[in-house]
């Protein structure tokens, strides 16, 4: 039921903002010149152009980006939860109620899902957060071989799609890229005091080279100093002192309206539900992650004008994965084993919930910018140089990325400029709909689902 709602939230969710910029960018011309001007003008995360252009080529691929969403999630999810505690989901049944329990504090807690997840634009988000984590599960299990002097055979083709998939790494973004190089530092400082190095297969070597190639494509974009050029100029100073809020803001959701409630009562289940091995070594692993759960934001300290809600998604799932390693797997049934399972029940509850309203207030959404859309045709089929169109009324949720006013006219002005109109205003007579005014939940009375 959960992953129903979760499901049918993202697919009515419409498009949205750069949706419609980018879909009208790579059909106005070719794939190829949207990749290169994006690199060219914008940054060298090719990998954040490369998913949502395709995705936007056709309506078919636009259906299988909103269905792979789910899955992507929980390989995501797999991915951190591997990386915290060297276990798959489906290696007993008290590591998947772990791993369920995880997951859902995922779910619920991570910020601006919205934006992060069910945004085909934001999306990109979550797409380079599954394959840095996915790429570094990999290199995790060679580096629990190793350390167990067992050097692990890999074949061709898998050393051709793990040079592909480093190298997509390379080309993500800072956030990204930093986390990689940290943890391949640990990992290896940890061979080599071990004296474990010689147990890793050579073809890491090549592996590890996809990885630098796209790091060193990702520095010598040109968009990346093109970009710099619109930066605000401030003082370090100033910049610090908006950094450590920023750090702060980060980890209880300053500005989302949330304060970290979900995280860290999510972060008390975790814990309370669970066992901890208390040694040194096992405390200095979790604290790596923290560490470099706080590096990861390191990136944006002289570009705070460009830091916002949206970039501490990985953050905080390296954050929980630091939580997660905290704790280790019950061997034996426990007299109070029998909360784990309710507890995990009243999670998937949450989660229900929570893609259930996602689904009512995007389902509301979705009536509106086609309703938007329907009118802006038929005045241009008209001859209308100049277009009234309604703001939309919908209360978001928490699955519901929405323009302010402000920023929808922004967009609307781009959209009479690309279609060659005069212009596209709001509407903002006393009687028309008010921004963020109509409640979907209550609009279900009496219409059904």
């Amino acid at each position: 039921m959960a992953v129903f709602f979760c499901f049918l939230a993202i697919l009515y969710y419409p498009f949205m903002g750069d949706d419609f910029f980018n879909q009208h960018s790579i059909l106005k011309g070719t794939f190829v010149e949207y990749i290169t001007a994006s690199y060219m003008n914008w940054s060298g995360r090719l990998f954040s152009f490369l998913i949502p252009g395709i995705f936007f080529l056709s309506d078919t691929l636009l259906l299988i980006s909103k269905i792979l969403v789910i899955p992507c999630f929980l390989l995501m999810s797999s991915s951190a939860f591997y990386l915290a505690t060297e276990k798959f989901p489906w290696n007993s049944s008290s590591a998947l109620t772990n791993f369920t329990i995880f997951t859902s504090v995922l779910w619920l807690g991570l910020p601006v899902l919205g934006v992060t997840v069910v945004w085909l634009s934001g999306s990109i988000y979550l797409w380079m957060s599954t394959i840095t984590l996915f790429f570094l599960c990999f290199l995790l299990r060679l580096k629990i071989n190793a350390r167990a002097e067992i050097q692990t055979p890999i074949s061709f083709l898998e050393t051709v799609f793990l040079f592909l998939l480093g190298f997509l790494v390379g080309v993500t973004g800072l956030q990204f890229i930093l986390t990689t190089f940290l943890v391949l530092i640990y990992w290896g400082y940890q061979l080599y005091s071990e004296k474990r190095l010689s147990f890793l297969n050579p073809i890491v070597c090549f592996i590890l080279l996809g990885f630098f190639i796209g790091v060193c494509i990702f520095f010598i974009a040109p968009g990346n100093y093109a970009r710099l050029e619109h930066a605000n100029s401030v003082t370090l100073l100033s910049n610090l002192k908006q950094f450590m809020f920023f750090v702060f803001g980060a980890y209880f959701q300053v500005g989302v309206g949330d304060l970290g409630r979900s995280l860290w009562i999510g972060v008390l289940l975790i814990l309370s539900l669970s066992t901890f091995v208390i040694s040194k070594s096992k405390i200095f692993e979790s604290s790596v992650w923290f560490g470099i759960s706080l590096a990861s934001l390191l990136p944006f300290l002289p570009l705070m004008q460009f830091a916002a809600p949206r970039v501490t998604f990985f953050t905080i799932i390296l954050f929980l994965i630091g939580i997660q390693s905290l704790c280790k797997e019950e061997r034996k049934e426990s007299p109070d084993a029998f909360i784990k399972p309710i507890t995990r029940s009243v999670l998937l509850l949450l989660v229900a919930f929570d893609g259930f309203v996602g689904f009512v207030a995007n389902r509301s959404l979705n009536f509106e910018v086609t309703q938007r859309l329907q009118i802006i045709q038929q005045e241009v089929e008209l001859g209308s140089r100049n277009i009234i169109v309604p703001n939309y009324s919908t209360i978001p949720s928490r699955l519901t990325y929405m323009l302010t006013p402000k920023h929808d006219q922004e967009y609307l002005t781009g959209m009479a400029k690309n279609i060659g109109i005069d212009s596209i205003i709001l509407n903002d007579d006393q009687s028309a709909p008010k921004p963020h005014s109509f409640q979907p939940l209550k609009g279900l009375k009496g219409k059904g689902l």
